[in-house]
């Protein structure tokens, strides 16, 4: 049996839409009494994608998510239209034969013009030896294989990517031993498909919870936007995409648990020579990375915060991969240095990383994944988070803070004062708290939602009778803000600065007290506050890190009859803990 060289779903899908280009128009037009122009190939794209399995099978966590992937490179860079493209998330084999049998009748009508067509068909998600997974359903490959075969098309691409959950390295395919690559290509290939597997038939294929996406798919999809244009012409043809994705994801699956996994792709297009997948070069959008540069790169979509691109480059010629427009945060990991930079794209612009902006980072302390060996890891293979990158994981946090708040001596305390109330030998105790949510947009940048006790006060009029009658005023309130917090973290220390506002909320409390009664009303009322803090970050252990800051709220809040307004804000000394989801930075 040919070698595979497994192209996962991703590829299959990407390298069908601008194959089907490509290969249409590389092959040769039959003999027409009166010759005419070949038309450009129908291309069409199914893409299918889903997380649930069956019985015995645990939920996926990025098979959904690489069909998306896989979509949405054929309409960047693959001259796919969203017409050309029929995205199937979580579907019932019902579904999933519907698509195809429409697809067959589109391309049934453009065959019989003589015009060349392409479909791409691609799958990520469970399996077992003889069938795909969709839920609780499955879809027989027989069947599968029968309807994709009644395709008039001139060349079918299928990808089918079997995938389980696991930890780190997650195992996918449903059994190693009916391994579902090799049921795939021994009942699919054929001349016209071309059949792609993301391992051999003796190897498990591996999810990567640090890229959010398959190890295969991941690399594929960079090799697509650029980087496996070994010949720099602009395009990325079939065999250079598999070439790259193949090198890159043995590297990066060596060290882990499982083991080294080998791309396989089997074909049977001879005569086709090169079959173009993607074309970078046209592209609204690019990042260069310079010729000098060498390292391991990473670059994250700071608004969404998924992982665009891991890339190790060598001293060469410049590097050019292809984005959508917007702002990327960039991790280079070069020989004896960290670098966190930072790029912004923009339409019909080529952007090149400037290293002279970028700053020096230092790696978190951490342990190798994998075999628990320390030295010669691969360059692509998965590395501990370094200082300045944020996983999807690490947005989020919770904060809990304690400490004291003073309170703000005003006309309203004044006044007070004048109609003999004066604050007790023992007032009440300035403890403050807080209870927070953190999101993070970006290493430097977040917004924390907020709630915390605003300052309390009581002021107490003697009215004689042996202190048997007197009268009280009592304040207290509490507040909810929004604040945008910018961070400077080196290694384990970090210093921020936070600034916003909110509502606050206050009740005033009057009340009489004599031997025999006591009498008591309470007004509340709304108000607003604006503050600010200052405050330093200590990461102690894995998400876990401890805080102080240093903070002022002006909360003009509770008033009295004659317009006076008492501010419930104030300085606030408080210690504190986050807890996240994911590492610290």
């Amino acid at each position: 049996m040919p070698a595979f060289r497994p192209f996962r779903s991703f590829a299959l899908s990407l390298a069908f839409a601008v194959f089907s280009s490509s290969f249409l128009l590389a092959v040769p037009a039959r003999a027409q009494p009166t010759p005419t122009p070949t038309p450009h190939p129908a291309a069409y794209a199914i893409l299918v994608g889903s997380n649930e399995g069956g019985a015995g099978q645990a939920p996926l966590r990025y098979a959904e998510d690489d069909a998306r992937s896989v979509a949405q490179v054929l309409r960047e860079l693959g001259r796919y239209g969203d017409a050309d493209l029929r995205l199937l998330v979580r579907p019932d084999p019902a579904k999933v034969l519907a698509a195809i049998d429409d697809v067959a009748a589109r391309l049934r009508a453009r065959t019989e013009r003589g015009e060349q067509a392409v479909l791409v068909f691609y799958y990520s998600g469970h399996a077992r030896a003889n069938a795909v997974s969709l839920g609780a359903d499955e879809l027989p490959l027989a069947t599968l294989r029968e309807r994709l075969r009644a395709v008039p098309t001139t060349l079918t691409i299928v990808v089918l990517d079997a995938c389980q959950s696991g930890s780190f390295a997650r195992v996918k395919g449903a059994e190693p031993a009916a391994d579902f690559s090799f049921n795939s290509v021994s009942r699919l290939t054929q001349r016209g498909i071309a059949v792609m597997a993301s391992s051999t038939a003796q190897e498990l294929s591996q999810e990567s919870d640090e890229l959010r996406s398959s190890y295969f798919t991941h690399h594929l999809v960079v090799a697509l936007r650029g980087a496996g244009d070994a010949d720099a012409d602009g395009r990325v043809s079939l065999d250079e995409a598999y070439r790259y994705a193949y090198r890159r994801t043995l590297a990066a699956t060596t060290r882990t648990q499982v083991g080294g996994q080998h791309v396989t792709l089997e074909t049977d297009l001879s005569g086709q020579g090169e079959v173009p997948v993607t074309y970078p070069a046209e592209a609204k959008s690019q990042l260069e990375l310079p010729g000098p540069l060498e390292g391991r790169i990473l670059v994250q979509h700071v608004q969404s915060g998924a992982i665009a691109a891991e890339v190790q480059k060598a001293k060469g010629p410049p590097l050019r991969l292809a984005f959508v427009s917007g702002a990327y945060d960039v991790t280079v990991r070069a020989p004896g240095a960290i670098l966190q930079c930072h790029a912004a794209l923009a339409d019909n612009r080529v952007a090149s990383l400037d290293l002279h902006a970028c700053t020096p980072a230092v790696a978190a302390a951490t342990s190798a994944k994998g075999d628990g060996a320390d030295g010669g890891a691969e360059p692509d293979s998965p590395s501990p988070p370094v200082f300045g990158r944020i996983s999807e994981l690490d947005r989020w946090r919770l904060e809990l803070g304690v400490g004291l708040r003073g309170h703000i001596h005003d006309a309203y305390v004044d006044r007070l004062n004048e109609f003999g109330y004066e604050e007790p030998l023992l007032p009440p105790a300035p403890i403050t708290g807080s209870v927070g949510v953190s999101r993070a947009f970006s290493p430097a940048f977040a917004a924390v939602l907020q709630t915390e006790p605003l300052a309390s006060g009581k002021w107490v009029r003697d009215l004689g009778a042996g202190n048997q009658h007197s009268d009280f005023v009592a304040t207290s309130g509490f507040g909810s803000g929004i604040y945008l917090r910018a961070t400077y973290d080196v290694a384990w220390f970090g210093v921020y600065a936070q600034a916003g506002g909110g509502i606050s909320v206050g009740s005033t409390t009057f009340s009489s007290v004599d031997a025999a009664l006591t009498r008591s009303t309470t007004d509340h009322s709304i108000g607003y506050l604006v503050g600010g803090a200052i405050g330093a970050n200590f990461s102690m252990k894995r998400y876990v890190s401890f805080f102080g800051q240093l903070s002022y709220l002006r909360a003009p809040t509770v008033s009295n009859l004659i317009g006076d307004t008492h501010d419930l804000g104030g300085v606030a000394l408080t210690t504190g803990i986050r807890l996240g989801t994911g590492e610290n930075r």
